[in-house]
Formats: structure tokens, C-alpha cells, sequence
């Protein structure tokens, strides 16, 4: 039996305070100006467009874009670039948007569908940190997450772990105990080769399918990266950087799930001064990118 914590985010946030920086977290983007990066699997052609805010299930970059009809979202001031990767295919990164348009990226041509009852996000402490700007920005009362603070790829790759049975906070106001979606953000300090990934990321959709019967989607998120992809001279955490196998093996599940796993959006932060130390986030990070994990997710 799942537990649903009571207390929800005011417990969260005491934990929280009373942590020290984890130099297993993630990094962190402005809200204005930082770059979101999606990848859908599981079929379809990759279609990446310039222009202003785009229609339908398009999500634009660029600032003073107005939303399009059939829940188009704009985001950012300028530079911000997103792509999109079809099934069997890299992601083609889109950048350089400018203030009067930007990118523009449809899902593979497929509808969002927006009917989930209940999503629940799971992953390590960093998760916890921009969680609070996050559920301003959606439906709260379809949205819940639990987190471990060193939840490790590897952990959550056993379907008996613990891990499983951790307490939900802001649990959602339908099925709690049966999320129809889950969002997993993966990390590992120990697992390093497209191999060891794809094999842990496997076994852990198994794991979420024989913990959540219900789940009918499954999507895999990657930790926040520097911008670019690339090493901040302000930060030698060798973690603000994303390694190309950890990209490729989300990708691989994703391509070989038959539809039930897609790849959720890759955030970078817009500033490497972003990064507080390690990749843990600075306070205008964790609600930049609670915000844009917010956007993104109004559509998704």
C-alpha cells in the first residue's frame, strides 16, 4: 500500500532547509531566457521550424509571442531554443531565437493528449527543489511527485526497492495511489556507459508498471544541463554537463517501448552564473525552471 503524505509541501520544504547543498542535484535556467529542449519517441518524423509562437500542440521560443490557438505556449526573452527528436533519431537542437520569433516544435505531428488523471514525478532531491514553482504553473490536483534524496538510477531499477513505497507529497485529488502517468528523472554517479543506462532504464519501466498497474504513460527526463551541453568555467561539477549515452539511452527505451515510453523536455539553464555550486540551483533558479517545467507540462 502506497503511503500519501499528509503535509504535503510544508514538510518538504523544512527538509529542504535543513539539507546542505547536494552535489548530486541538477542545474538551473532563468525563466526568461533559458533554452528547453524536447524529444518525443515511440514514432514519428521530427519536424523543427523557425518562426514565431506556433499552433496547435507547438510550443514557441521568443519573447512577445502570443500563445497559439489549440494550447500553444511561448516561453522566454530571445536566445531561447528548443528541438524535438522522433523515434530513431537524435534530437536536432534549434537555437538562437530571436526576440520576434524563435523556434517552433510540434510532437512528431501527434496530439497532446491532455487527460491524465493523475501524474506523478519521480526522482532524487533535486526534483524537490523546483517543485514548488512547478505546481503553481499546472493543475495541482492532478500532479504529485515523491523523491529520494540520493535516489540513484540503479536504486529505483529494483521493482522491490523502498524506494517505491516512499511517501507521496502534494498527493494528487484523483487515484494518488494509481498515477496513470509518471514522469522518472534518472541519475547516476556510478553508472557510466550507454549499456548500464539502457539496461537500469529498462528494468526500471518495468518496475514502474509492476508498482503502477494504471500507468499509461511512461516518460523519462534527464537532469538539467549547462548551456549548450557544455562545461561552465564557473562551475567544474562535471555533472552540468549531460553525457551524450544518457541522451541516447532515454532515447533507446523511449524507440523500443512500443508507444508506452516518450522523452520528456531536456532543460538547460540560459547562465552558467545560474549554478550555486555543483548543480544544485540558486533561488531564481529552482523557480526558473519550475516555471518552465510548468509550461511545457500545460500542453503535455
Amino acid at each position: 500500500m502506497r503511503v500519501i503524505h499528509p503535509s504535503g509541501l510544508a514538510a518538504l520544504w523544512l527538509l529542504v532547509y535543513a539539507c546542505s547543498a547536494d552535489p548530486t542535484g541538477a542545474p538551473n535556467p532563468t525563466y526568461g531566457a533559458a533554452s528547453l529542449t524536447t524529444s518525443t519517441g515511440g514514432g514519428g518524423s521530427q519536424n523543427v521550424t523557425s518562426g514565431s509562437a506556433g499552433r496547435g500542440d507547438d510550443v514557441g521560443s521568443g519573447s512577445g509571442g502570443a500563445a497559439g490557438s489549440g494550447g500553444s505556449v511561448t516561453m522566454g526573452e530571445g536566445g531561447g531554443s528548443l528541438a524535438t527528436g522522433g523515434s530513431g533519431g537524435a534530437p536536432v537542437d534549434a537555437s538562437g531565437g530571436s526576440a520576434n520569433g524563435g523556434a517552433s516544435v510540434s510532437d512528431a505531428g501527434q496530439p497532446v493528449p491532455l487527460d491524465f488523471a493523475c501524474s506523478e514525478m519521480v526522482g532524487l532531491w533535486v526534483m524537490s527543489q523546483w517543485w514548488g514553482a512547478f505546481e503553481k504553473g499546472v493543475d495541482n490536483a492532478r500532479w504529485q511527485y515523491i523523491f529520494v534524496h540520493h535516489g540513484y538510477l540503479e536504486m529505483w531499477a529494483d521493482p522491490a526497492s523502498p524506494y517505491w513505497k516512499t511517501a507521496v507529497i502534494s498527493p494528487c485529488a484523483m487515484h494518488p495511489e494509481g498515477p496513470d502517468r509518471v514522469i522518472f528523472l534518472p541519475f547516476s554517479l556510478s553508472l557510466n556507459t550507454l549499456e548500464q543506462w539502457q539496461s537500469n532504464l529498462t528494468q526500471v519501466v518495468s518496475a514502474i508498471q509492476t508498482n503502477f498497474p494504471s500507468v499509461k504513460r511512461i516518460e523519462l527526463i534527464s537532469t538539467i544541463r549547462s548551456p549548450g551541453n557544455q562545461p561552465c568555467a564557473n562551475d567544474q561539477d562535471p555533472n552540468v554537463v549531460v553525457p551524450p549515452y544518457v541522451d541516447q539511452a532515454i532515447q533507446n527505451v523511449a524507440d523500443g517501448s512500443g508507444g508506452l515510453v516518450t522523452v520528456g523536455p531536456r532543460i538547460a539553464v540560459a547562465n552558467c552564473n545560474w549554478w550555486v555550486g555543483g548543480t544544485d540551483l540558486t533561488g531564481e533558479g529552482n523557480t526558473g525552471v519550475g516555471q518552465l517545467y510548468a509550461e511545457y507540462y500545460k500542453t503535455h
